[in-house]
């Protein structure tokens, strides 16, 4: 969906000139919240043989069958602590496939990325359990984690919430303009967190983006962000996805293809397949992403 001459996204309100000032854009309900529907039922599938698993052995008193979503996990929590950062094999499916490659997504990315677009093979569902420090983000880049051989690359995260967040029950805070800096020097800490050996916020001020089921938001791998603790009783559920520019079909920088490449070879050795959701290559099924896998695994 490209911008008209107004700088607006057709259709739509949303300034797609914020993002490379602020280095992240909020799209508002971008996404029909029925179509997460699909994600979320696998995610209580999941969490259903996960609860009766620890039943089976004897970790908890009870499955907590009759729980609804947000609720089940955070019940197994205050049994049995559980320490999750990421979850990402009970999102493994068609209904991550689907939503990886959904309209509502790719039309958000075509104004950032150009025309050929992939999704890069690297994504974390994250429940944001109860009262939890161990789920709350300090303010990061995600190129901290990647490496720094990254920092030149363009890699943007969609960040999509699967129940509405907010200030209570950790929704994101970003920088704006932090994009614009450089790599700051880090180091991991007891939870394996990123810490920067300088506070960000002494260069600028963190805003907080509450959302809506259907919201998403798009930022940067160079843009500081974080989430404090959930005060609530419910898991904050959210799944973010990260996209690029389909390799061979662009020119740049000696800098910037170096450092995508560095970012397409390290998930390969991570045996996360990418493929392609717009423009040249694209028409990936299910089956074709499962076979990419198994031919990592091999």
């Amino acid at each position: 969906m490209p911008p008209n001459s107004d700088g607006f996204y057709k259709e739509s309100n949303v300034m797609y000139d914020n993002y490379p000032r602020d280095g992240f854009l909020l799209v508002r309900q971008a996404i029909p919240p029925a179509d997460l529907e699909p994600l979320r039922a696998c995610i209580h599938r999941q969490v259903g043989i996960y609860a009766n698993e620890m039943f089976s052995d004897g970790k908890i008193k009870d499955p907590f069958p009759n729980l609804p979503f947000g609720q089940r996990l955070a019940a197994l929590h205050r049994e049995n602590e559980i320490r999750l950062r990421s979850w990402n094999q009970p999102a493994l499916g068609p209904e991550l496939h689907q939503l990886i490659q959904h309209p509502g997504i790719v039309d958000a990315l075509d104004p950032l990325l150009g025309p050929n677009i992939s999704f890069n093979g690297d994504y974390h569902l994250r429940p944001k359990m109860p009262d939890s420090e161990l789920t709350a983000f300090p303010l990061h880049q995600d190129s901290q984690y990647y490496g720094k051989q990254s920092r030149h690359a363009h890699i943007i995260t969609v960040w999509i919430p699967l129940v509405d967040v907010d200030e209570v029950n950790g929704c994101l805070y970003l920088i704006p303009g932090s994009n614009a800096w450089e790599l700051i020097e880090s180091k991991r800490d007891k939870n394996m967190n990123m810490r920067s050996f300088q506070d960000p916020e002494e260069r600028g001020t963190p805003v907080p983006m509450p959302m809506n089921k259907g919201d998403i938001l798009l930022f940067s791998n160079m843009t500081f962000h974080g989430s404090k603790v959930n005060h609530t009783d419910e898991v904050r559920w959210s799944i973010d996805i990260r996209y690029c520019r389909t390799p061979g079909t662009y020119t740049a920088p000696p800098e910037v293809l170096a450092g995508e490449e560095f970012m397409r070879a390290k998930l390969e050795r991570t045996k996360r397949p990418p493929f392609v959701v717009r423009g040249k290559g694209a028409g990936s099924t299910y089956a074709d992403w499962q076979a990419a896998f198994e031919a990592l695994l091999a």
